[in-house]
This record gives C-alpha cells, structure tokens and sequence, in this order.
C-alpha cells in the first residue's frame, strides 16, 4: 500500500511509460475539468428529465409527530409540528411534500392558517412575511390510509401465521405518504415521535424511548432523536415481537423478530457489536448514536438503514440449514456501515448517492475481510466486479449520473454500489490503508450531521493525503466503464527478457476513456536452489497517441518465468485476456497463494484442450484451500462438456464432505446441467441419474439441492420434470430450493411445465416466495422461448401480465416484468405503459418502464438473437476444444 520501494534492483522499460520503485506521486493525472457529464448509454428511457437538489427557502431543525395508528383501518392520523429558520431574505409561504394525505387544519401559534394541496403538496400560506433567520413551528393535522411509505401487515391465507404489524419506509421519497416533511435527502433535523398504538404492541423507532403512557386499550410510545437527518431516515416499526438484547460498549443492541422465528435471529444479526467495534476503529470515529435497534417484519423487500433503528426483510434471516451457505450477515453489515456513511453524514442528492452505498458496500466486504479473512474478502470483492460488469453490459453510465425519471430510485443500482466500492477499493490501494483510513476520519468528521457531494470527498482526501485527485475522479466517477485489458507475453531468451504488450480495448468515446492507471507486474521465477522467488514491477499505464493505450514492457529476468501476474491481488476495476501456456497456468493454479489468480488460472485452462489441464483442474477441485477457488474450478470444468470431466465432477460430488463443501457441491451439480440431451445423450443421462438420486434423498443443503434441480431440468432427459415435479412440495426456506425446481422445469423445454407454475400462482395459499420462484419459472422460459410452442409462450405471457398487474409484492411484479420482456410478446406494451404510472414501488416502476421500451424497440428481439449466436458460439467452442483433444491424443499416440 501506498509509498512503496520494491527494493529487489529490477529494472523495467517500457516503450511509453515508466513507474518505478516509490513513483505514486505520478499515479494520477490531471485532466481539464468537465462543466457536463457525458451522457450514459442505454441507461435513460424516455419521459426522463435533468434532476437536482431541491431549493430549501427554510431550513427543517425539529420534526414532532403526534400520531395514531389503527390497525383495523388501516390508517393514520395526527398532527405534524415542523419547526422552521428561514433560510431566503423574505418567505410568505411554506411547500411540504404531502402524498395523498388529508390535511384538515394548519396552525402557527394556535391561529389557523390558509393552505391548498395537491396530489404530492401542502403548501401554507403563512400570516405575515418571515425573513432570514426567523423561527417558527407549523402544526399539520391531517389523516391518510397510506398505499406505501406505511405498510400494515396481518394474517392471509399465503401465510396465516403472519403477525400483525405496521413499519415504514421512506427511501428515496415515500415518507411523505405518511406523514408531511421535505421529502429530500438535502435537509436535515432532530425528531420527535409520539406514536399510539394497541397496548399489546411494541414500538422501534429513532434514537430513544423516552416514555410509554398507558391509556388502556392503547398505550402511547415517544420516541426522541437529537442528532439531525433526512426524513427519508424516519422509522417507526409497530407489533408484537420477541426481543433480543445485546449491548456495545454499554449502549443497548436489540433485535426484534416474530416470534416463532427468535432463535433464528442471532444467526443473521448475532455479529451486530463486532462489526461496531470493527467501524470504529477503521474509521476512528466511535459508533455515534446511544443505541442501535434492528427489526425484522414480513412482506418487505430488502433492508433499510433508518438512523438507529435499521429494518430487514423477513426474507433475509436464514433457518440453521440455510445459514450453512447462504451468506446474508453481509447485509447487517451494509446497513451499520449506513450509521456512518449515509445517516450520520448524508448524500445531498440521490445523483451523488454513492457516497451512501458505495461505502456501505464497501465496508460490507472490508466486515468480510475482518472476520472471514483475506481469501473471502479477495472472492467476494470479485463477486462485486461480476454484478456491476453485468450490468454494465446492459447499460453505462458515470457513477454519479442527473438524469432519471421522477424519484431516483433507478439510480440505486450497481454502478452506485458496486462500481461505487470498487472506487473505494482502488483508493484503499492508491493512497495506502494509513492514509485512507485518515482521510476517511477526517471526512467523517468534517461533514457529521451535514450533506455532501462527491467533492466533498475528493478535497478531503486531497487535504490529508496530499494526492491530487482530479485524475482519479474524472475517469471513474464522471465518467463511464472500466478498462479492457490484452496482455500478450513472450520470453527473450537470448536477452533474457520478458516482454509483455499491454493494450486497453474498451471503445473510447466521450462517455468511456482510456484510463490512466497504476497497475503491478508479478514475476515468479526459479531460483539456483530450485525455490521459487516474486518480483513484483510498478507501472503506470497511460494514453497512447492514438487515443488507446498500447505499450511495450521489457522486463530483465535471471531466468523465464514460472508465472506471471497482471495486477496481482486485484486492486484495480478491469478485464483481462491474458494468453499464457498451459504449463504457466497450471503452476499459477497449483502455486499461486493469490485466489484471485488461482481461479484466473482456471478460467485460462478451461480453454485449453490439453490432458494437463484438465489434471490441473481436477487436483484443484478437491484440493484447494479457499472454496471460491473450488467453485470456480467446478464452474470451468462445467464450461469443457466432456466425459472426462463429467468423470470428475461425479467423483467429486460423491467424495466431498455434505456440510464441509456444500458451496462447491452446489457449482458441481449445476456443472452437471451442462450435459444436455440430445446433443449429449448418454452424458445426460449420466448427470440426470446423479442429479435425481440426489433430489430424491435430499441434501444437507438448500443450495446443492437447488442446484440439482436446476441441473436436471436443463439434462433434458426422459422423467427429469417428473421427478421435479414430485420435489416441488417439498418446504425449504423461503423456497429456495422451488425457485431452482421451477427453473429447472422451465429448462426442460416440455410445454406442461407452463400450467403447474400457472397452478402456483393461482394457489390463494402460495406464499409470496413462492409465487415469485413461479414467475422466475417463467421468466426462464422466455429466455428460451425457442423450446416452447406458441401456445404455451402465449399461456406464459398471460399468466405474467396477470401478475405484473395484480400481485401484491412488488419482487413478484418486477419478475413478472421481466419476464414479459424476455417472452418479446408486443401486445402487452400498452398494458405496461398503463401500469408504469400506477406503480408506487420505484423500484417495480423501473423495471416495468424498461420492459415496454425493450420490447417497444425490438431489443428483446435482439437479445434473442444475442442468445442463439450464443448458443451456436459455444457449440464452435466445444468443436474446437474437442479437435484440440483429438490432436493432442494424436501427438501423444505418434
């Protein structure tokens, strides 16, 4: 990290650039500052428009609500005193965002004042002009029974065990459904809340309880929080919940859950007063709030970091078995690094919003790194890249980005959160973890309780470092992509010199430019006592002339190396080609104490047809010491479609330990689903009978048995779906193991399919899982709609406008939307169109705008025939890798 000297005497010459040794005062470039963001690419649709902070004519310092809950209704009503300083010269009225609320009264000091509302305002008239500086409180009595931001939740027939209970939510902008408040991130204010609600009920919202009154039938609780922030920040949960209690350092930690799943909840949150410690300490800025209250209710979808006072989905705590591989203590973690980073010190606007999520993302994986150590971190690092290249693929656009539809919740995405902890890794890298860490602590602690942009960062760390940071900046949050590396080597032996070109072919265009970046060379060479020895090589690539970056290193060498590294442990945000020997990579799987270059090193002999690596692949399968390593080498031997590897995996999979590599089982069985019939009969059969003795005795783990079912879906072997029909009764948590039954079938390409997930989603008593893992069945089949009838496509697209219109949980709406959208079917556009403006979830509303204008423009079409180059793309892979083996075979018989 940071100023480094290498010491070893290397010397290194390129044909362009030259870093050497310390040399990190020249990691970034300047650029000309740009006035206008470039535009994103495919990521606008149409109707969106240029967004910024609101104007603030006063500024919000208390907020007190008075509030009655009725559950029976489905209601709320009370009254809403905002406390005011003016911030203009001279205001004579006062706009709240007030979503279909019914306001029946104002008063400034007991007098009744004029107002008007709209569908989304409450504007005041006041009784005389107040200028600058004056203070003032205004009382709205209204009441509402709020279609989002409030939820009420009790017993149905999907679930008739379901507590009764209310929570809200108020990211970006739904607080203003319940209550009237400048509903923007740009204002922040101490809060108040007297809530009355049944007796029986327990209240959690911000910061502490003062006091509970009892009435008899209702008992009302008041809440007070004394450190300012946004009112989408907001919360109050309301229900009958067992409760756990933990402390840090003397401040109370609790948890609230339902109460038959209590002993579930230290599973997922139990980790709670270490990952305080471990953010305070990191961040040198002590846990600051008095105490810190965690709920978990049903029917919602994701989690929310409201200050003090987080919330989780019911579909986030995992059961004992669940808890074996299904990692989701990651999310705990993200919503405390939220007390830092996005409450204690908030985003202006939701443009800049990776200031928010990108940190909490990133201090996520550093909780990971901290507690499951470096090889976990590294991996789980990689699975972020993964998630943002995919959407990249899909659409590019700067990280922070002013254009978007009405909310900014299409903004929540992973170019915020998972481009936006890549920045942040790269930094941690650049500036060296003391200097990090400093900077962020002096970042902290300049902006505590106050709004911030990107600059806000960017001179902080430029203030305690010393780096100039424009550079850095430009290219990787104002503007768009990533660089896409080629890495070619040859070995001089005459010279004894290494040479490697290094080209970057990304397209570069005003939204993409060729990036300006440090990046280390890694040699392994043999020593004259047969160790090994790494020599490691500073470098900065930069533009070349021609607008692309192309140069040429030349690196002295004693002896050819046994491997080489490009970016070694993985610091920068990148793709790479890197064509290397068979021989090479199969030392850099075997030796390498990297996982990110053992598991690049399976990706490379995944192409090579050689009997070496393939040996290579099956060593490391069951001998590598990181089971991410194990999972990606399951993955590359699924990609070879052989009977040798088919041979391996099986051996595999009836050799490793159920709850020891139930991860790696899990990529084994889904490596099986590769073997399809008719192309690969026999094989099939072969992975189908495996896959189904499996699903038949069932599995220590959710994950490897919806793995199989996935799997022997896509074998396309005779009774496969009724075999997959005879699992699917069969409980798992929060269907998961179902969601992989349903794909599996949606695989099978057998039209009946369509009608038992239709039966799902018309079962009143399918819970909303499972309705949702129908609809992923169907999606599925719109992925491969080649293998259906008109019939049953047109049977699948019905069944899905049925339910983007009529489900009540909005993953399952969004599904469905998705789902329309890969089916191509154009006649529900005008429905789409029509339920877009409807939808409350923002969220949903994305994602069904996306799919009207995907099918409006044919791209669904395209993606189809993205599909099937695909296909015919990996069936010339597979010919090749096949004649390669041939010829191998060949030599080796001559």
């Amino acid at each position: 990290m940071g100023n480094r000297t290498r010491g070893d005497g290397t010397l290194a010459y390129c044909n362009r650039a030259l870093q050497l040794g310390d040399g990190y005062s020249l990691l970034f470039m300047q650029e000309p500052h740009e006035t206008a963001l470039p535009r994103a690419r495919s990521f606008e649709l149409p109707g969106d428009t240029v967004h910024y902070a609101p104007d603030r004519p006063a500024d919000v310092q208390h907020v007190k609500l008075d509030i009655t809950l009725d559950f029976e209704q489905e209601t709320i009503s009370g009254t809403a005193y905002t406390t005011f300083a003016v911030l203009y010269d001279e205001i004579t009225s006062i706009t709240f965002n007030a979503a279909e609320l019914q306001v029946t009264r104002v008063e400034l000091a007991g007098n009744a004042l004029a107002y008007k509302t709209s569908a989304k305002q409450l504007i005041v008239n006041l009784d005389r002009p107040y200028r600058h500086g004056e203070i003032f409180t205004l009382a709205v009595t209204y009441h509402a029974r709020p279609r989002t931001g409030l939820h009420f939740v009790k017993p149905a027939p999907e679930d008739p065990t379901r507590p009764v209970h209310a929570w809200t939510f108020g990211q970006p902008s739904y607080c203003q459904y319940w209550c009237p408040c400048h509903d923007a991130p740009n204002d922040r204010a101490t809060t108040e809340i007297l809530a009355t609600v049944p007796a029986q009920f327990l209240t959690v919202s911000n910061g502490t309880l003062l006091e509970v009154t009892d009435h008899g039938a209702t008992k009302t609780h008041h809440w007070r929080h004394d450190v300012p922030h946004a009112a989408y920040l907001i919360s109050l949960v309301v229900g009958d919940f067992a409760v756990i209690e933990d402390s840090y350092h003397g401040k109370p930690v609790r948890y609230y859950i339902r109460k038959d799943r209590k002993d579930d909840a230290p599973l997922y949150m139990g980790k709670t007063p270490q990952m305080m410690q471990f953010y305070s300490e990191f961040t040198g800025v002590e846990y600051p709030y008095e105490t810190y209250d965690q709920t978990v209710v049903e029917i919602y979808t994701g989690a929310m970091e409201h200050t003090t006072a987080t919330t989780h989905s019911f579909a986030l705590v995992p059961d004992s078995r669940a808890a074996l591989d299904i990692d989701l203590v990651p999310v705990v973690a993200h919503e405390l690094a939220h007390q830092w980073f996005g409450d204690l010190l908030t985003c202006r606007d939701w443009s800049n919003g990776w200031l928010n999520e990108g940190f909490a993302t990133y201090f996520e994986e550093m909780w990971g790194e901290h507690d499951l150590g470096t090889d976990y971190f590294k991996y789980s690092m990689l699975n972020v890249k993964r998630g943002y290249l995919a959407e990249d693929a899909e659409y590019r656009r700067p990280v922070v980005y002013y254009v978007y539809h009405d909310q900014g919740f299409e903004l929540f995405d992973g170019h915020l959160y998972n481009k936006g902890a890549w920045v942040l890794h790269m930094l941690r890298h650049q500036l060296g973890e003391p200097s990090f860490r400093r900077g962020l602590k002096a970042y902290l602690e300049r902006y505590r309780t106050k709004e911030v942009i990107t600059p806000d960062l960017q001179r902080t760390l430029e203030e305690v470092t010393g780096r100039s940071l424009e550079g850095f900046f430009q290219q990787w949050i104002y503007r768009g992509g990533y660089p896409e590396f080629e890495v070619e080597y040859s070995w001089e032996s005459a010279q004894k010199l290494a040479k490697l070109t290094i080209k970057q072919t990304q397209k570069v265009d005003d939204l993409t430019p060729c990036f300006i970046t440090p990046v280390e060379l890694a040699f392994t060479i043999p020593t004259a006592d047969n160790a090994q020895e790494t020599r490691t090589v500073s470098l900065r690539i930069q533009v070349g002339a021609d607008g692309q970056t192309e140069q040429a290193c030349y690196v002295p060498l004693e002896r050819e190396p046994l491997m080489i590294r490009f970016d070694p442990n993985g610091w920068l945000l990148k793709t790479l080609k890197f064509e290397r020997s068979t021989q090479m990579l199969s030392y850099q799987l075997a030796n390498d104490p990297d996982v990110l270059g053992r598991i690049e090193a399976a990706q490379g002999l995944s192409e090579k047809g050689e009997p070496e690596a393939l040996e290579a692949l099956s060593k490391a399968l069951t001998s590598d010491s990181f089971w991410g390593v194990q999972v990606s080498v399951a993955e590359a031997l699924g990609t070879k479609g052989t009977a040798q590897t088919q041979e391996v995996l099986l051996k595999a999979l009836a050799e490793l330990d159920p709850k020891q590599h139930s991860r790696v089982r899990a990529a084994i069985v889904r490596a099986l689903g590769n073997y399809q019939a008719p192309q690969q009969t026999e094989q099939a059969q072969r992975s189908a009978q495996a896959l189904s003795a499996l699903l038949e005795k069932g599995d220590i783990s959710y994950q490897v048995e919806a793995g199989a079912a996935e799997a022997l879906g896509k074998t396309r072997t005779p009774g496969s779906v009724d075999q997959l029909i005879k699992v699917l009764e069969r409980p798992s948590w929060m269907n998961t193991v179902q969601r992989g039954i349903f794909v599996g079938l949606a695989a099978s390409g057998e039209n009946r399919v369509v009608e038992t997930m239709a039966a799902t989603l018309h079962n009143p008593q399918s819970h909303p899982t499972l309705r949702r893992a129908a609809l992923v069945g169907l999606w599925e089949i719109g992925k491969q709609r080649h293998l259906y009838s008109e019939e049953a496509r047109q049977r699948a697209v019905s069944e899905l406008a049925y339910a983007v219109e009529h489900d009540s949980w909005g993953p399952a709406r969004s599904t469905a939307a998705r789902g329309l959208q890969a089916l191509g079917e154009k006649r529900v556009i005008d429905l789409l169109d029509r339920l877009a403006p409807q939808e409350l979830d923002d969220g949903v509303k994305r994602i069904i705008r996306r799919a009207a204008q995907a099918l409006r423009t044919g791209a669904g079409e395209n993606e189809q025939l993205k599909q099937l180059r695909k296909d015919l793309d990996d069936l010339r892979e597979e010919n090749r890798k096949l004649r390669e083996q041939f010829g191998a075979l060949q030599a080796r018989l001559q």
